[in-house]
Order: C-alpha cells, then structure tokens, then sequence
C-alpha cells in the first residue's frame, strides 16, 4: 500500500513543482471567437455609448497610486475631484490632515497651478506633458476624465470586427479604424459592464491599458469605483480608488478656474 502511494503521490508532486516554478499563475482564460450575427457586440456598444453620454461629469475624493516599473517613481496622495468632459478637470491635492497642498485646474485648453505652501502659481496653455509632470501620468486630460467617469467617450471612427467570449461569459471586443488596424480592444464582465480597455497606435503598440472593478450602484447605475491604468509612456502604473462620488453635479461657472496671486502677496508668479 505504501508503494502504491507513493506511485501515485510522484506525479502529483511533479506537477505541483511545476505549478510553484510557473509562480501558481492563474490560467489566463480562452476566449473563442463569436459566431457571426451574435447580438451581444452590438448591445454592448450600444450600452457603453449610452454610459458615455450619461456621464457628464464627476465630483468626489480619491486615492491615488501610482509607481514605475524601474521604481523611480512612487506617487501617493490624496485629493479632491471635479470634472467634467470633455477635458475639464480640478484637483485639489490633500495632506495628511485634509489640509490642500495644491490645486491644478484646466479647461482642457490652459491650466493653472497653485502650490499652498510655496505660494508659487502657474499657468500656461495644457500640453500632453501636463499630466506627467503632476501626477507621472501620461494621459491628456480629455483621456485621465474619460477614464475616471468610468465610460470612455467611443470614437466615432472604429468599428468592431471582431468578438470573443470565454467559458466565464465575458466578452472582448476588438475596435479597428478605417484602414482595418486595431486601435481599440474592449473587455466586458459576464454583467456586460466594461472591465478593461486597451489603446494601440497606428503601428499597433499599446499606448496605454485601463481596468476598471470595484463596482457598485450610484444614482441608480453600476460606476466602477477602483480605476487601473498601466501606461507604456514613462512605464508607470496607476490604482485610483474613488469614494463620495457625485455623477453630474450643479458646478459653480468658474470652478475651473483659479485667481492668480496679487502682485506682492509673498509668492511667486509664472506663466508660459
């Protein structure tokens, strides 16, 4: 009895080796391609689209995390955000006790910056850096307030091609633009909420890949509360974790804008 044991617990010590050298990775799951005519890609667009218009904007707090993959960077703060689309966005950077350590504020076509402790005030017209240098983030801003109303804008100029499904019931999309080339690829959870997106360039190298989880009703909907974003310019991963938060709130006209210091107030002043 005791030989057939051990005949029998050999293999299975094999392989359970081989699932610790593999890291005990979970199986990444097999999706198989939709037969055609399945009406699942088209609800699921249309129900993303329909999110997308639903949300115009967003106010509430936030926990922010954000690290390179070489460690040079290592991002944590706490903040207040409103934003609205198309690119409106304010941030108001907190310390441990609440107090507000800065504020960014930018209509999508100039910024301004205000450091509470320096005294020191920016402003200047918004670039593709503007997010990288504040938050290590290189996302535009009409991007970074896509991702977190939790429903990108679709571009109107991909289509689908094709779908896929796994044995768990999600699905994933792939969006490609006039010429055929994959720009967008989209993942859905078996409630058909949006799960992650995927964004190429024109040579079909990611730019960046966002996940969203953590849902919960708000208003009536499901928003997804935790946002991941990895972005392969500047290599930096990001968790964004959302709490308080209002869908399209009544916004005061200028909250998007901040007053600069007055001359002589004992700070410094600089625009570009």
């Amino acid at each position: 009895m005791r030989h057939r044991s051990w005949a029998v617990a050999g293999p299975l010590v094999a392989a359970a080796s081989l699932l610790v050298a593999a890291g005990c990775r979970t199986p990444l799951p097999v999706f198989e391609a939709l037969p055609p005519g399945d009406p699942r890609p088209a609800r699921l667009l249309q129900e993303w689209a329909q999110a997308a218009e639903a949300r115009r904007g967003l106010r509430g707090r936030a926990s922010i995390a954000v690290d390179s993959s070489d460690g040079s960077v290592r991002l944590r703060a706490k903040q207040i955000l409103v934003l609205e689309r198309p690119a409106r966005m304010r941030v108001e950077i907190l310390g441990l006790l609440n107090q507000t350590l800065a504020v960014l504020v930018t209509d999508g076509d100039r910024f301004e910056l205000f450091d509470t402790q320096q005294r020191s005030y920016q402003s200047g017209e918004v670039t593709p850096a503007l997010l990288w240098e504040q938050a290590h983030l290189a996302l535009t801003p009409e991007e970074a307030t896509d991702l977190l109303l939790g429903a990108p804008a679709l571009d109107p100029e991909l289509s689908p091609a094709r779908a896929f499904e796994d044995a768990e019931g999600r699905v994933r999309l792939e969006l490609v633009d006039l010429s055929g080339r994959l720009r967008q690829e989209a993942s859905f959870d078996r409630e058909g909420r949006l799960a992650g997106l995927d964004v190429f360039d024109e040579a079909g190298k990611r730019r960046w890949r966002a996940g969203f989880g953590d849902y919960a009703e708000l208003d009536g909907v499901a928003f997804p509360h935790v946002l991941t974003i990895e972005v392969s310019a500047g290599r930096t991963r990001a968790e964004i974790s959302l709490r308080d938060i209002e869908l399209n709130p009544a916004l005061p006209p200028d909250i998007f804008r901040l007053r600069a210091p007055r001359a002589g107030a004992g700070g410094s002043s600089r625009e570009g």
